[in-house]
């Protein structure tokens, strides 16, 4: 291989079990990820050496007392498994890493990282649940200097933590959801430097939550029977401190009957229909010193929650992520000012207000206004969704919830002591914190809106799991909105960890039949399953280790996927699955949603299924199920096609009837032109250059017609702005996705931010910009460039942060030639395919390099392997690092 040689840089990017020196893990074999930088090109690494050791002084000094691997000849960095002692609970532990290239140079030592255990079994818990009012009150006394203080808690439905009167973590709405009965999330935080010697106060405030959610008649059935479910009539306390002294001692405070607990000025609180807040009953300097709780009520001890408890360590917590000022404020009645924030997105605003004590105001939320600049609530549907503070009558107040979200675009204000100013109130954004992993951006105005809209709308459901809107009385981990949109959140943002917790709650919820729930965390009716929702227990995994190379979430989930096809083909007649209840949802309103059978969906979702287990069983190593599972994806292709296909078409002749067959090459051949001229005919002569398909179709149809050669024609579809299409809902204000294709609609389905359509998104980045996984190598071993510069598009440019490092693709045309830099990172190769244009008599330069010429590969530049042309591209093979090229016309 040809490579240029520069100085090994240490490794960098040090993560253990996807996050940043966690504290609080119950992962007993945790494992190590890294990132390699270099500047040369083709540069690899051929080993690694890891050390872990008890003490920073240990480690420093060279002396990995937990574990040396010693040199391992490995190319992994990413997700390497703990191989040492037995980790001890509450334990801190140091590590670092060494890697060599292939030409055994070797680096420095990185910079040194942590990791601390949490409680791994029921019995390292000393505290005891405890019940009673909102607030949470004890005082314990340190006579000791401290060496380190953490603290373990979880507050059920959610909680907020003070000691000595300071806020502990920016996490809000925590922790995060689960089904109850079955698993229980705590945090920990270090708290070493809020405590202080002698008496110190540990306050803690708790809210409603999912836990003790109370029910209302007006909620939709499935949603009175989460209360019927989990919710409890008292909330829940769990807390454990453990204090380490400088003299080798430790002690732990725990939560159990000697706490005091009272009211506050949290009258109400509630998810849906919002907070009461009465600052005339706060407690002043109640987390503090000092305090008489004398006439406060003793808890009761609880009765534990059934599910096991559980570290929420490595999920990214619900945070508050940025404030939105403003764009107009306006006066539709007397005394009603309405705001525009400008953006549709999942939080709550900062009120300041001044005015006299027991002035009430009132916050209501919505998605839209009516014509007269009124709120417009019909997406709430039975949410409330207002905020009322109560004034306490002093100087400025400034008021934001606790324990309560909207999902919103306007606020409107009534009750103000006197006019409001525009700076009166401010959005909060909150969602889980999620980093940022892929940008994109073109020269389509119209697709960089509808990139920024599904952002927005995606970032709007991250609340813990995955939901499907953030602003009515729903707000649930639907399985058919995650496994549609796993792809573009993988694009989009850094959510491994986060689904790892998600699709254990999956497989906790999966039914001693094998059926998967409709949504997650689940009731008995979400079990009236459709497999295209819970072919999520198979795609979330698979995406995860396409994108990370994940194999322990393939392990983990293994018998859940295996359980789940088996449940489907029980429910099967000759290998048509019967089982079916939503089909292809929300299409275009003129079309009917039996147009596309539910068992055709249904069945495809089986195959797909089956296929992908046939595939995990291979990775696995799982030879025998592996060869078992292909006789069964053969035997459901063929009742795919006796059953379906009608000679030149699927079925009733619908797009998703047959894009579904066609992605997957279920078509025999000598039926694939004309059911892929039916599929392209019926988009443009029967719709006008529009898709025709709800939430199954769409999210295939792109991607589809890209394989066939048609992507002018998703393309087309794309950057329409006539209804129905993205560029409408953009053409009618939408600053996210809504729900269905039309503005509004009857039925009570009519959010405006819901992301189950954003699955458009991956396909800007796959084939736009052209970065594509290869699946033969996940985690980005092999990267895939493939750009598509089509229609009016003259440039493109995306990255995204894979595990090994950043990789980019951005191309532009000018003077008619086609130019495009990528970014290959160390520990990767790449496959860069240049586009043809249509150019005769071809030269393509890298750097001021002649690398193609006369149809054929030129060597001699560093990094690139070899050299083909195929049908419409050139390929070059290359090693990790920048390229530049140029395609251009031999002139004379």
């Amino acid at each position: 291989m040809s490579f240029s040689c520069h100085q090994i840089i240490k490794p960098c990017g040090l993560l253990c079990e996807y996050s940043v020196d966690p504290i609080g893990i119950d992962v007993k074999i945790p494992r190590f990820s890294w990132t390699l930088l270099h500047l040369g090109r083709g540069v690899s690494q051929s080993a690694y050496q890891i050390q872990v050791a008890s003490t920073k002084e240990r480690i420093l000094n060279d002396i990995g007392d937990i574990w040396d691997s010693g040199e391992v000849e490995s190319t992994e960095s990413v997700n390497v498994p703990f191989d040492g002692r037995p980790l001890e609970t509450c334990r801190k532990y140091y590590w670092r890493v060494r890697w060599w290239d292939q030409l055994d140079q070797v680096s420095q030592y990185s910079e040194t990282a942590t990791f601390e255990t949490g409680l791994f079994q029921e019995i390292d818990w000393r505290a005891e649940w405890i019940e009673g009012k909102d607030l949470f009150r004890k005082q314990i006394t340190v006579n000791k200097k401290i060496k380190s203080a953490r603290v373990y808690v979880s507050g059920l439905g959610f909680y907020e933590l003070n000691v000595n009167g300071k806020r502990i973590g920016n996490q809000v709405l925590d922790p995060g959801w689960t089904s109850y009965d079955k698993l229980v999330l705590y945090s920990t935080y270090d708290i070493t430097h809020d405590l202080v010697s002698g008496e110190n106060v540990i306050g803690v405030i708790l809210g409603n939550g999912r836990y003790a959610q109370k029910p209302s008649k007006n909620l939709p059935p499935y949603m009175l029977e989460f209360t019927e479910r989990y919710g409890q009539p008292n909330k829940k306390l769990l807390l454990q401190v453990q204090v380490n002294y400088l003299d080798g001692g430790k002690e732990l405070f725990v939560s159990d009957d000697s706490w005091k607990t009272e009211n506050g000025p949290i009258v109400e609180d509630d998810l849906f229909n919002g907070e009461i807040y009465d600052a005339r009953l706060e407690k002043t300097g109640w987390t503090k010193q000092g305090f008489d709780d004398s006439g406060w009520l003793d808890v009761s001890l609880a009765e534990p929650p059934v599910g096991k408890l559980v570290s929420q360590t490595t999920l990214p917590p619900i945070r508050r992520i940025k404030r939105l000022q403003p764009v107009q404020m306006s006066n539709p009645e007397p005394g009603v000012y309405v705001y525009d924030l400008g953006q549709n997105f999942a939080g709550w605003v900062r009120l300041k207000v001044q005015g006299p004590r027991g002035s009430k105001v009132r916050l209501r939320f919505a998605e839209l206004l009516n014509i007269d600049g009124t709120l417009n609530v019909v997406p709430n549907r039975s949410a409330r969704a207002e905020d009322i503070y109560i004034l306490k009558g002093e100087l400025v107040e400034v008021y934001e919830p606790k324990f309560t979200y909207h999902g919103f675009r306007y606020v409107e204000v009534k009750g103000y002591p006197g006019t409001p100013k525009l700076d009166s109130v401010e959005g909060v954004v909150v969602n889980s914190g999620v980093g940022t992993s892929g940008g994109f951006s073109c020269s389509n105005n119209l697709i960089n809106d509808i990139h920024k809209n599904i952002v927005w709308g995606q970032l709007s459901n991250l609340m813990s799991i995955p939901t499907d809107c953030p602003q009515r009385d729903e707000r649930l981990g639907w399985t058919g909105d995650a496994q549609l949109t796993i792809e573009e959140i993988l694009y989009n943002f850094d959510a491994a960890a986060f689904f790892t917790k998600w699709i254990r709650d999956v497989r906790e919820a999966q039914r001693e039949d094998g059926a998967l729930p409709n949504f997650v965390p689940s009731t008995d009716s979400s079990y009236i399953s459709d497999p295209a929702w819970g072919i999520a227990g198979i795609l979330v995994p698979w995406y995860l280790y396409l994108h990370y190379g994940d194999r322990r979430i393939l392990e983990e989930n293994y018998e859940m996927m295996r359980r789940w096809v088996e449940f489907l083909e029980t429910n099967s007649v000759n290998h048509v699955t019967k089982l079916t209840r939503f089909g292809d949802w929300c299409p275009p309103g003129q079309i009917k949603p039996l147009d596309t059978s539910g068992e055709l969906v249904s069945t495809w979702c089986h195959f797909y299924g089956a296929m992908l287990l046939h595939k995990i069983e291979g990775v696995l190593g799982m030879t025998k199920q592996a060869e078992r599972t292909l006789e069964l994806v053969e035997c459901i292709k063929e009742a795919f096609n006796e059953e379906f296909l009608k000679t030149t078409f699927y079925d009733r002749g619908s797009q998703t009837s047959n894009i579904l067959p066609l992605f997957l090459d279920m078509v025999p051949e000598q039926a694939q032109i004309s059911v892929l001229n039916h599929l392209v005919e019926d988009i443009e002569e029967n719709h006008g250059g529009h898709l025709a398909t709800g939430i199954i179709g769409t999210r295939y149809i792109l991607d589809t017609l890209t394989k066939q050669g048609y992507t002018e024609l998703a393309y087309r579809i794309v950057t329409n702005t006539t209804y129905p299409s993205w560029g409408y809902m953009i053409k009618e204000g939408a600053t996210t996705l809504w729900e269905r294709w039309e503005y509004l609609a009857s039925g009570g389905m009519n959010s405006h931010n819901h992301i189950m359509f954003g699955s458009v998104d991956a396909w800007f980045y796959k084939t736009l910009a052209g970065i594509r996984v290869d699946t033969d190598h996940p985690g980005f071993e092999q990267v895939i460039i493939k750009p598509h510069p089509v229609g009016d598009l003259s440039h493109v440019s995306a990255s995204i942060e894979t595990p090994l490092g950043k990789v980019s693709s951005s191309w532009k045309i000018e003077g008619g030639d086609f130019f495009i830099e990528v970014s290959i990172p160390v520990n990767s190769q790449g496959t860069v395919y240049i586009p043809s244009m249509r150019v005769k008599n071809p030269i393509i330069e890298e750097s001021d390099a002649t690398v193609w010429m006369d149809e054929t590969f030129v060597e001699g530049a560093p990094g690139i392997l070899r050299g083909e042309r195929t049908k419409g591209y050139t390929i070059f093979w290359v090693g990790s690092g920048k390229y530049s090229f140029r395609l251009t016309s031999m002139r004379a």
